[in-house]
């Protein structure tokens, strides 16, 4: 796994030409001296825990390369590589998870410090005083040409694979005003560090990489002889002029959800993806869950569109039963998205219908056997909606007794993701034997949950992250906690742990113990 901070970071990769994007930055030439060998740049975006609930998004444009020993020694480089197309990237969902940025061609060589070019910052948060509750602020960059040194330098070698994370430190880029209060300004602080790959897990792994798929080839297109075939899969698709996409590559051992084999995996497909990106810089899927198949322009104009929604419920309406009737979601991504028609960082509302199918995602740890259905949403879950939307009549009315008219979706799934949790930690309830299988309460920090613990499951298969085990912990200690949050609306026994009804249940993938 990479190492984990407390940022949101993104990882350039210099490989021999293996991931493949929708387009290349280029680099020009200015004189007839020979030019060095070139490969493919990943950039991979990684960790933000911001503990309350925040939408946090900038728009990374570009990133100029300069060589270590100044321009004259690399007289080639007339203009250096940039990101094409600019791709809006939030922040807030990417804590402790990472994803692919983008892919673009520059030279080998070494390089002292990138210019980052951040075009856009939008903020928005939670706040249950205004109808729909979220609070969108006027945002500033306080820099939007940030220069980060490389120390040491950057260094890309002919024909291997060259990784560097470079770590947005979202804590410390939002600003804040006298009150504490978020103010929408945004300050860049960013580090870089490069590493190396490892035999086992190559340049590490992509937990919940998720977009919709563009083409399929049942051909192997890369050098492994493991590699059985691959899909095109379109990524950040709320970009502000197109998105990137990257090669998925499967082999005999991907477990495959949802769908038999590539053949059967269509364009327009939602997919999420557990992968490796391998030592020669070859993504290749552990586990691929598709979860639908959606019509986001469809032809016939009695058809509505239909999209995969991602985001945070933030209130639910349920009849005498406990079915939700309807739940509002603030909508953080949209794939596929049509930007003009589909305002990222809105609430929508969901109306389930008879025949609404309720999963948890493949990609969460289930040890625990729980069920997930329509009696297990609760607010504060991160959902994935899939299913036909009706955007509102547009109204000139300006009069504030206006009720605020939503997009509605009509979902045919509702996908409990696998997400983040940050918090600190309550009561230790179980320590078993091994120190790694036990139950804790999480006090969390985000405003959604209500103050409510949260009872954390874990087994001997929970990856533990600066902490060696549950006996390791400290008071109170301040953690983040990949799984799946399951409410349970009766009393039960997990772990040989009581969990009184009505509570939260999350089991735990990884405890991610935070550094003050």
């Amino acid at each position: 796994m990479f190492n984990r901070k407390l940022a949101m970071m993104f990882g350039v990769v210099i490989a021999a030409g293996i991931l493949t994007s929708c387009n290349n930055g280029s680099v020009a030439s200015t004189t007839t001296i020979a030019t060095p060998a070139m490969g493919s740049l990943i950039t991979i975006v990684q960790d933000a825990p911001i503990c309350d609930a925040i939408s946090a998004n900038i728009t990374i444009s570009g990133l100029t390369l300069t060589p270590t020993n100044g321009a004259n020694d690399y007289p080639y480089i007339a203009n250096t590589p940039s990101f094409a197309p600019s791709i809006r990237v939030n922040l807030q969902q990417l804590r402790d998870f990472n994803s692919i940025l983008y892919v673009f061609n520059v030279f080998t060589g070494s390089y002292k410090q990138g210019n980052y070019a951040l075009q856009l910052a939008q903020v928005a948060t939670f706040e249950p005083t205004l109808t729909p509750p979220v609070k969108l602020l006027t945002t500033s960059l306080t820099a939007n040409r940030p220069v980060v040194p490389f120390n040491p330098p950057l260094v890309v070698a002919q024909g291997v694979a060259n990784v560097m994370l470079v770590d947005f430190d979202i804590l410390r880029m939002l600003q804040v005003d006298s009150a504490g209060q978020i103010t929408g300004s945004l300050t860049p602080v960013i580090s870089n560090t490069q590493l190396t790959a490892n035999d086992t897990n190559g340049f590490g792994e992509l937990e919940d990489l998720w977009g919709f798929v563009r083409t399929v080839s049942t051909s192997n297109l890369t050098t492994n002889p493991n590699y059985t075939g691959s899909f095109l899969m379109q990524l950040f698709s709320p970009s502000t002029a197109g998105a990137p996409a990257v090669s998925v590559n499967l082999t005999a051992n991907t477990r495959n959800i949802g769908f038999v084999d590539l053949p059967h995996l269509l364009p327009d497909s939602y997919v999420e993806v557990d992968a490796l990106l391998d030592s020669q810089g070859n993504l290749v899927a552990k586990t691929v869950e598709f979860q639908a198949l959606e019509n986001p322009a469809p032809s016939n104009s009695s058809i509505k569109p239909s999209t995969s929604l991602i985001g945070p419920i933030v209130s639910i309406t349920t009849d005498g039963a406990g079915n939700p009737t309807s739940f509002n979601l603030w909508v953080h991504d949209a794939e596929p998205d049509t930007p003009s028609d589909l305002v990222m960082d809105t609430i929508f509302q969901v109306n389930p219908v008879y025949g609404t199918t309720y999963q948890a995602s493949a990609l969460g740890p289930n040890f625990a056997n729980l069920t997930f259905g329509a009696q297990n949403l609760a607010v504060g879950q991160e959902v994935v909606v899939h299913g036909a939307y009706t955007k509102p009549p547009t109204s000139s009315s300006t009069s504030p007794l206006t009720p605020v008219q939503l997009t509605t979706v009509e979902p045919s799934a509702v996908f409990l993701k696998y997400q983040s949790l940050q918090g600190n930690l309550g009561s230790m309830l179980k320590i078993g034997s091994d120190d790694l299988t036990g139950a804790f309460t999480l006090n969390p920090c985000c405003t959604l949950w209500k103050g409510a613990p949260i009872y954390v499951i874990t087994n001997n298969q929970t990856r533990y992250v600066n902490a060696s085990g549950l006996g390791s912990f400290s008071s109170q200690a301040s953690m983040l906690i990949k799984g799946l949050p399951i409410f349970e609306r009766n009393a039960m026994i997990v772990n040989g742990v009581s969990i009184p009804a009505g509570s939260m249940v999350l089991q735990a993938k990884q405890v991610h113990i935070l550094q003050p």
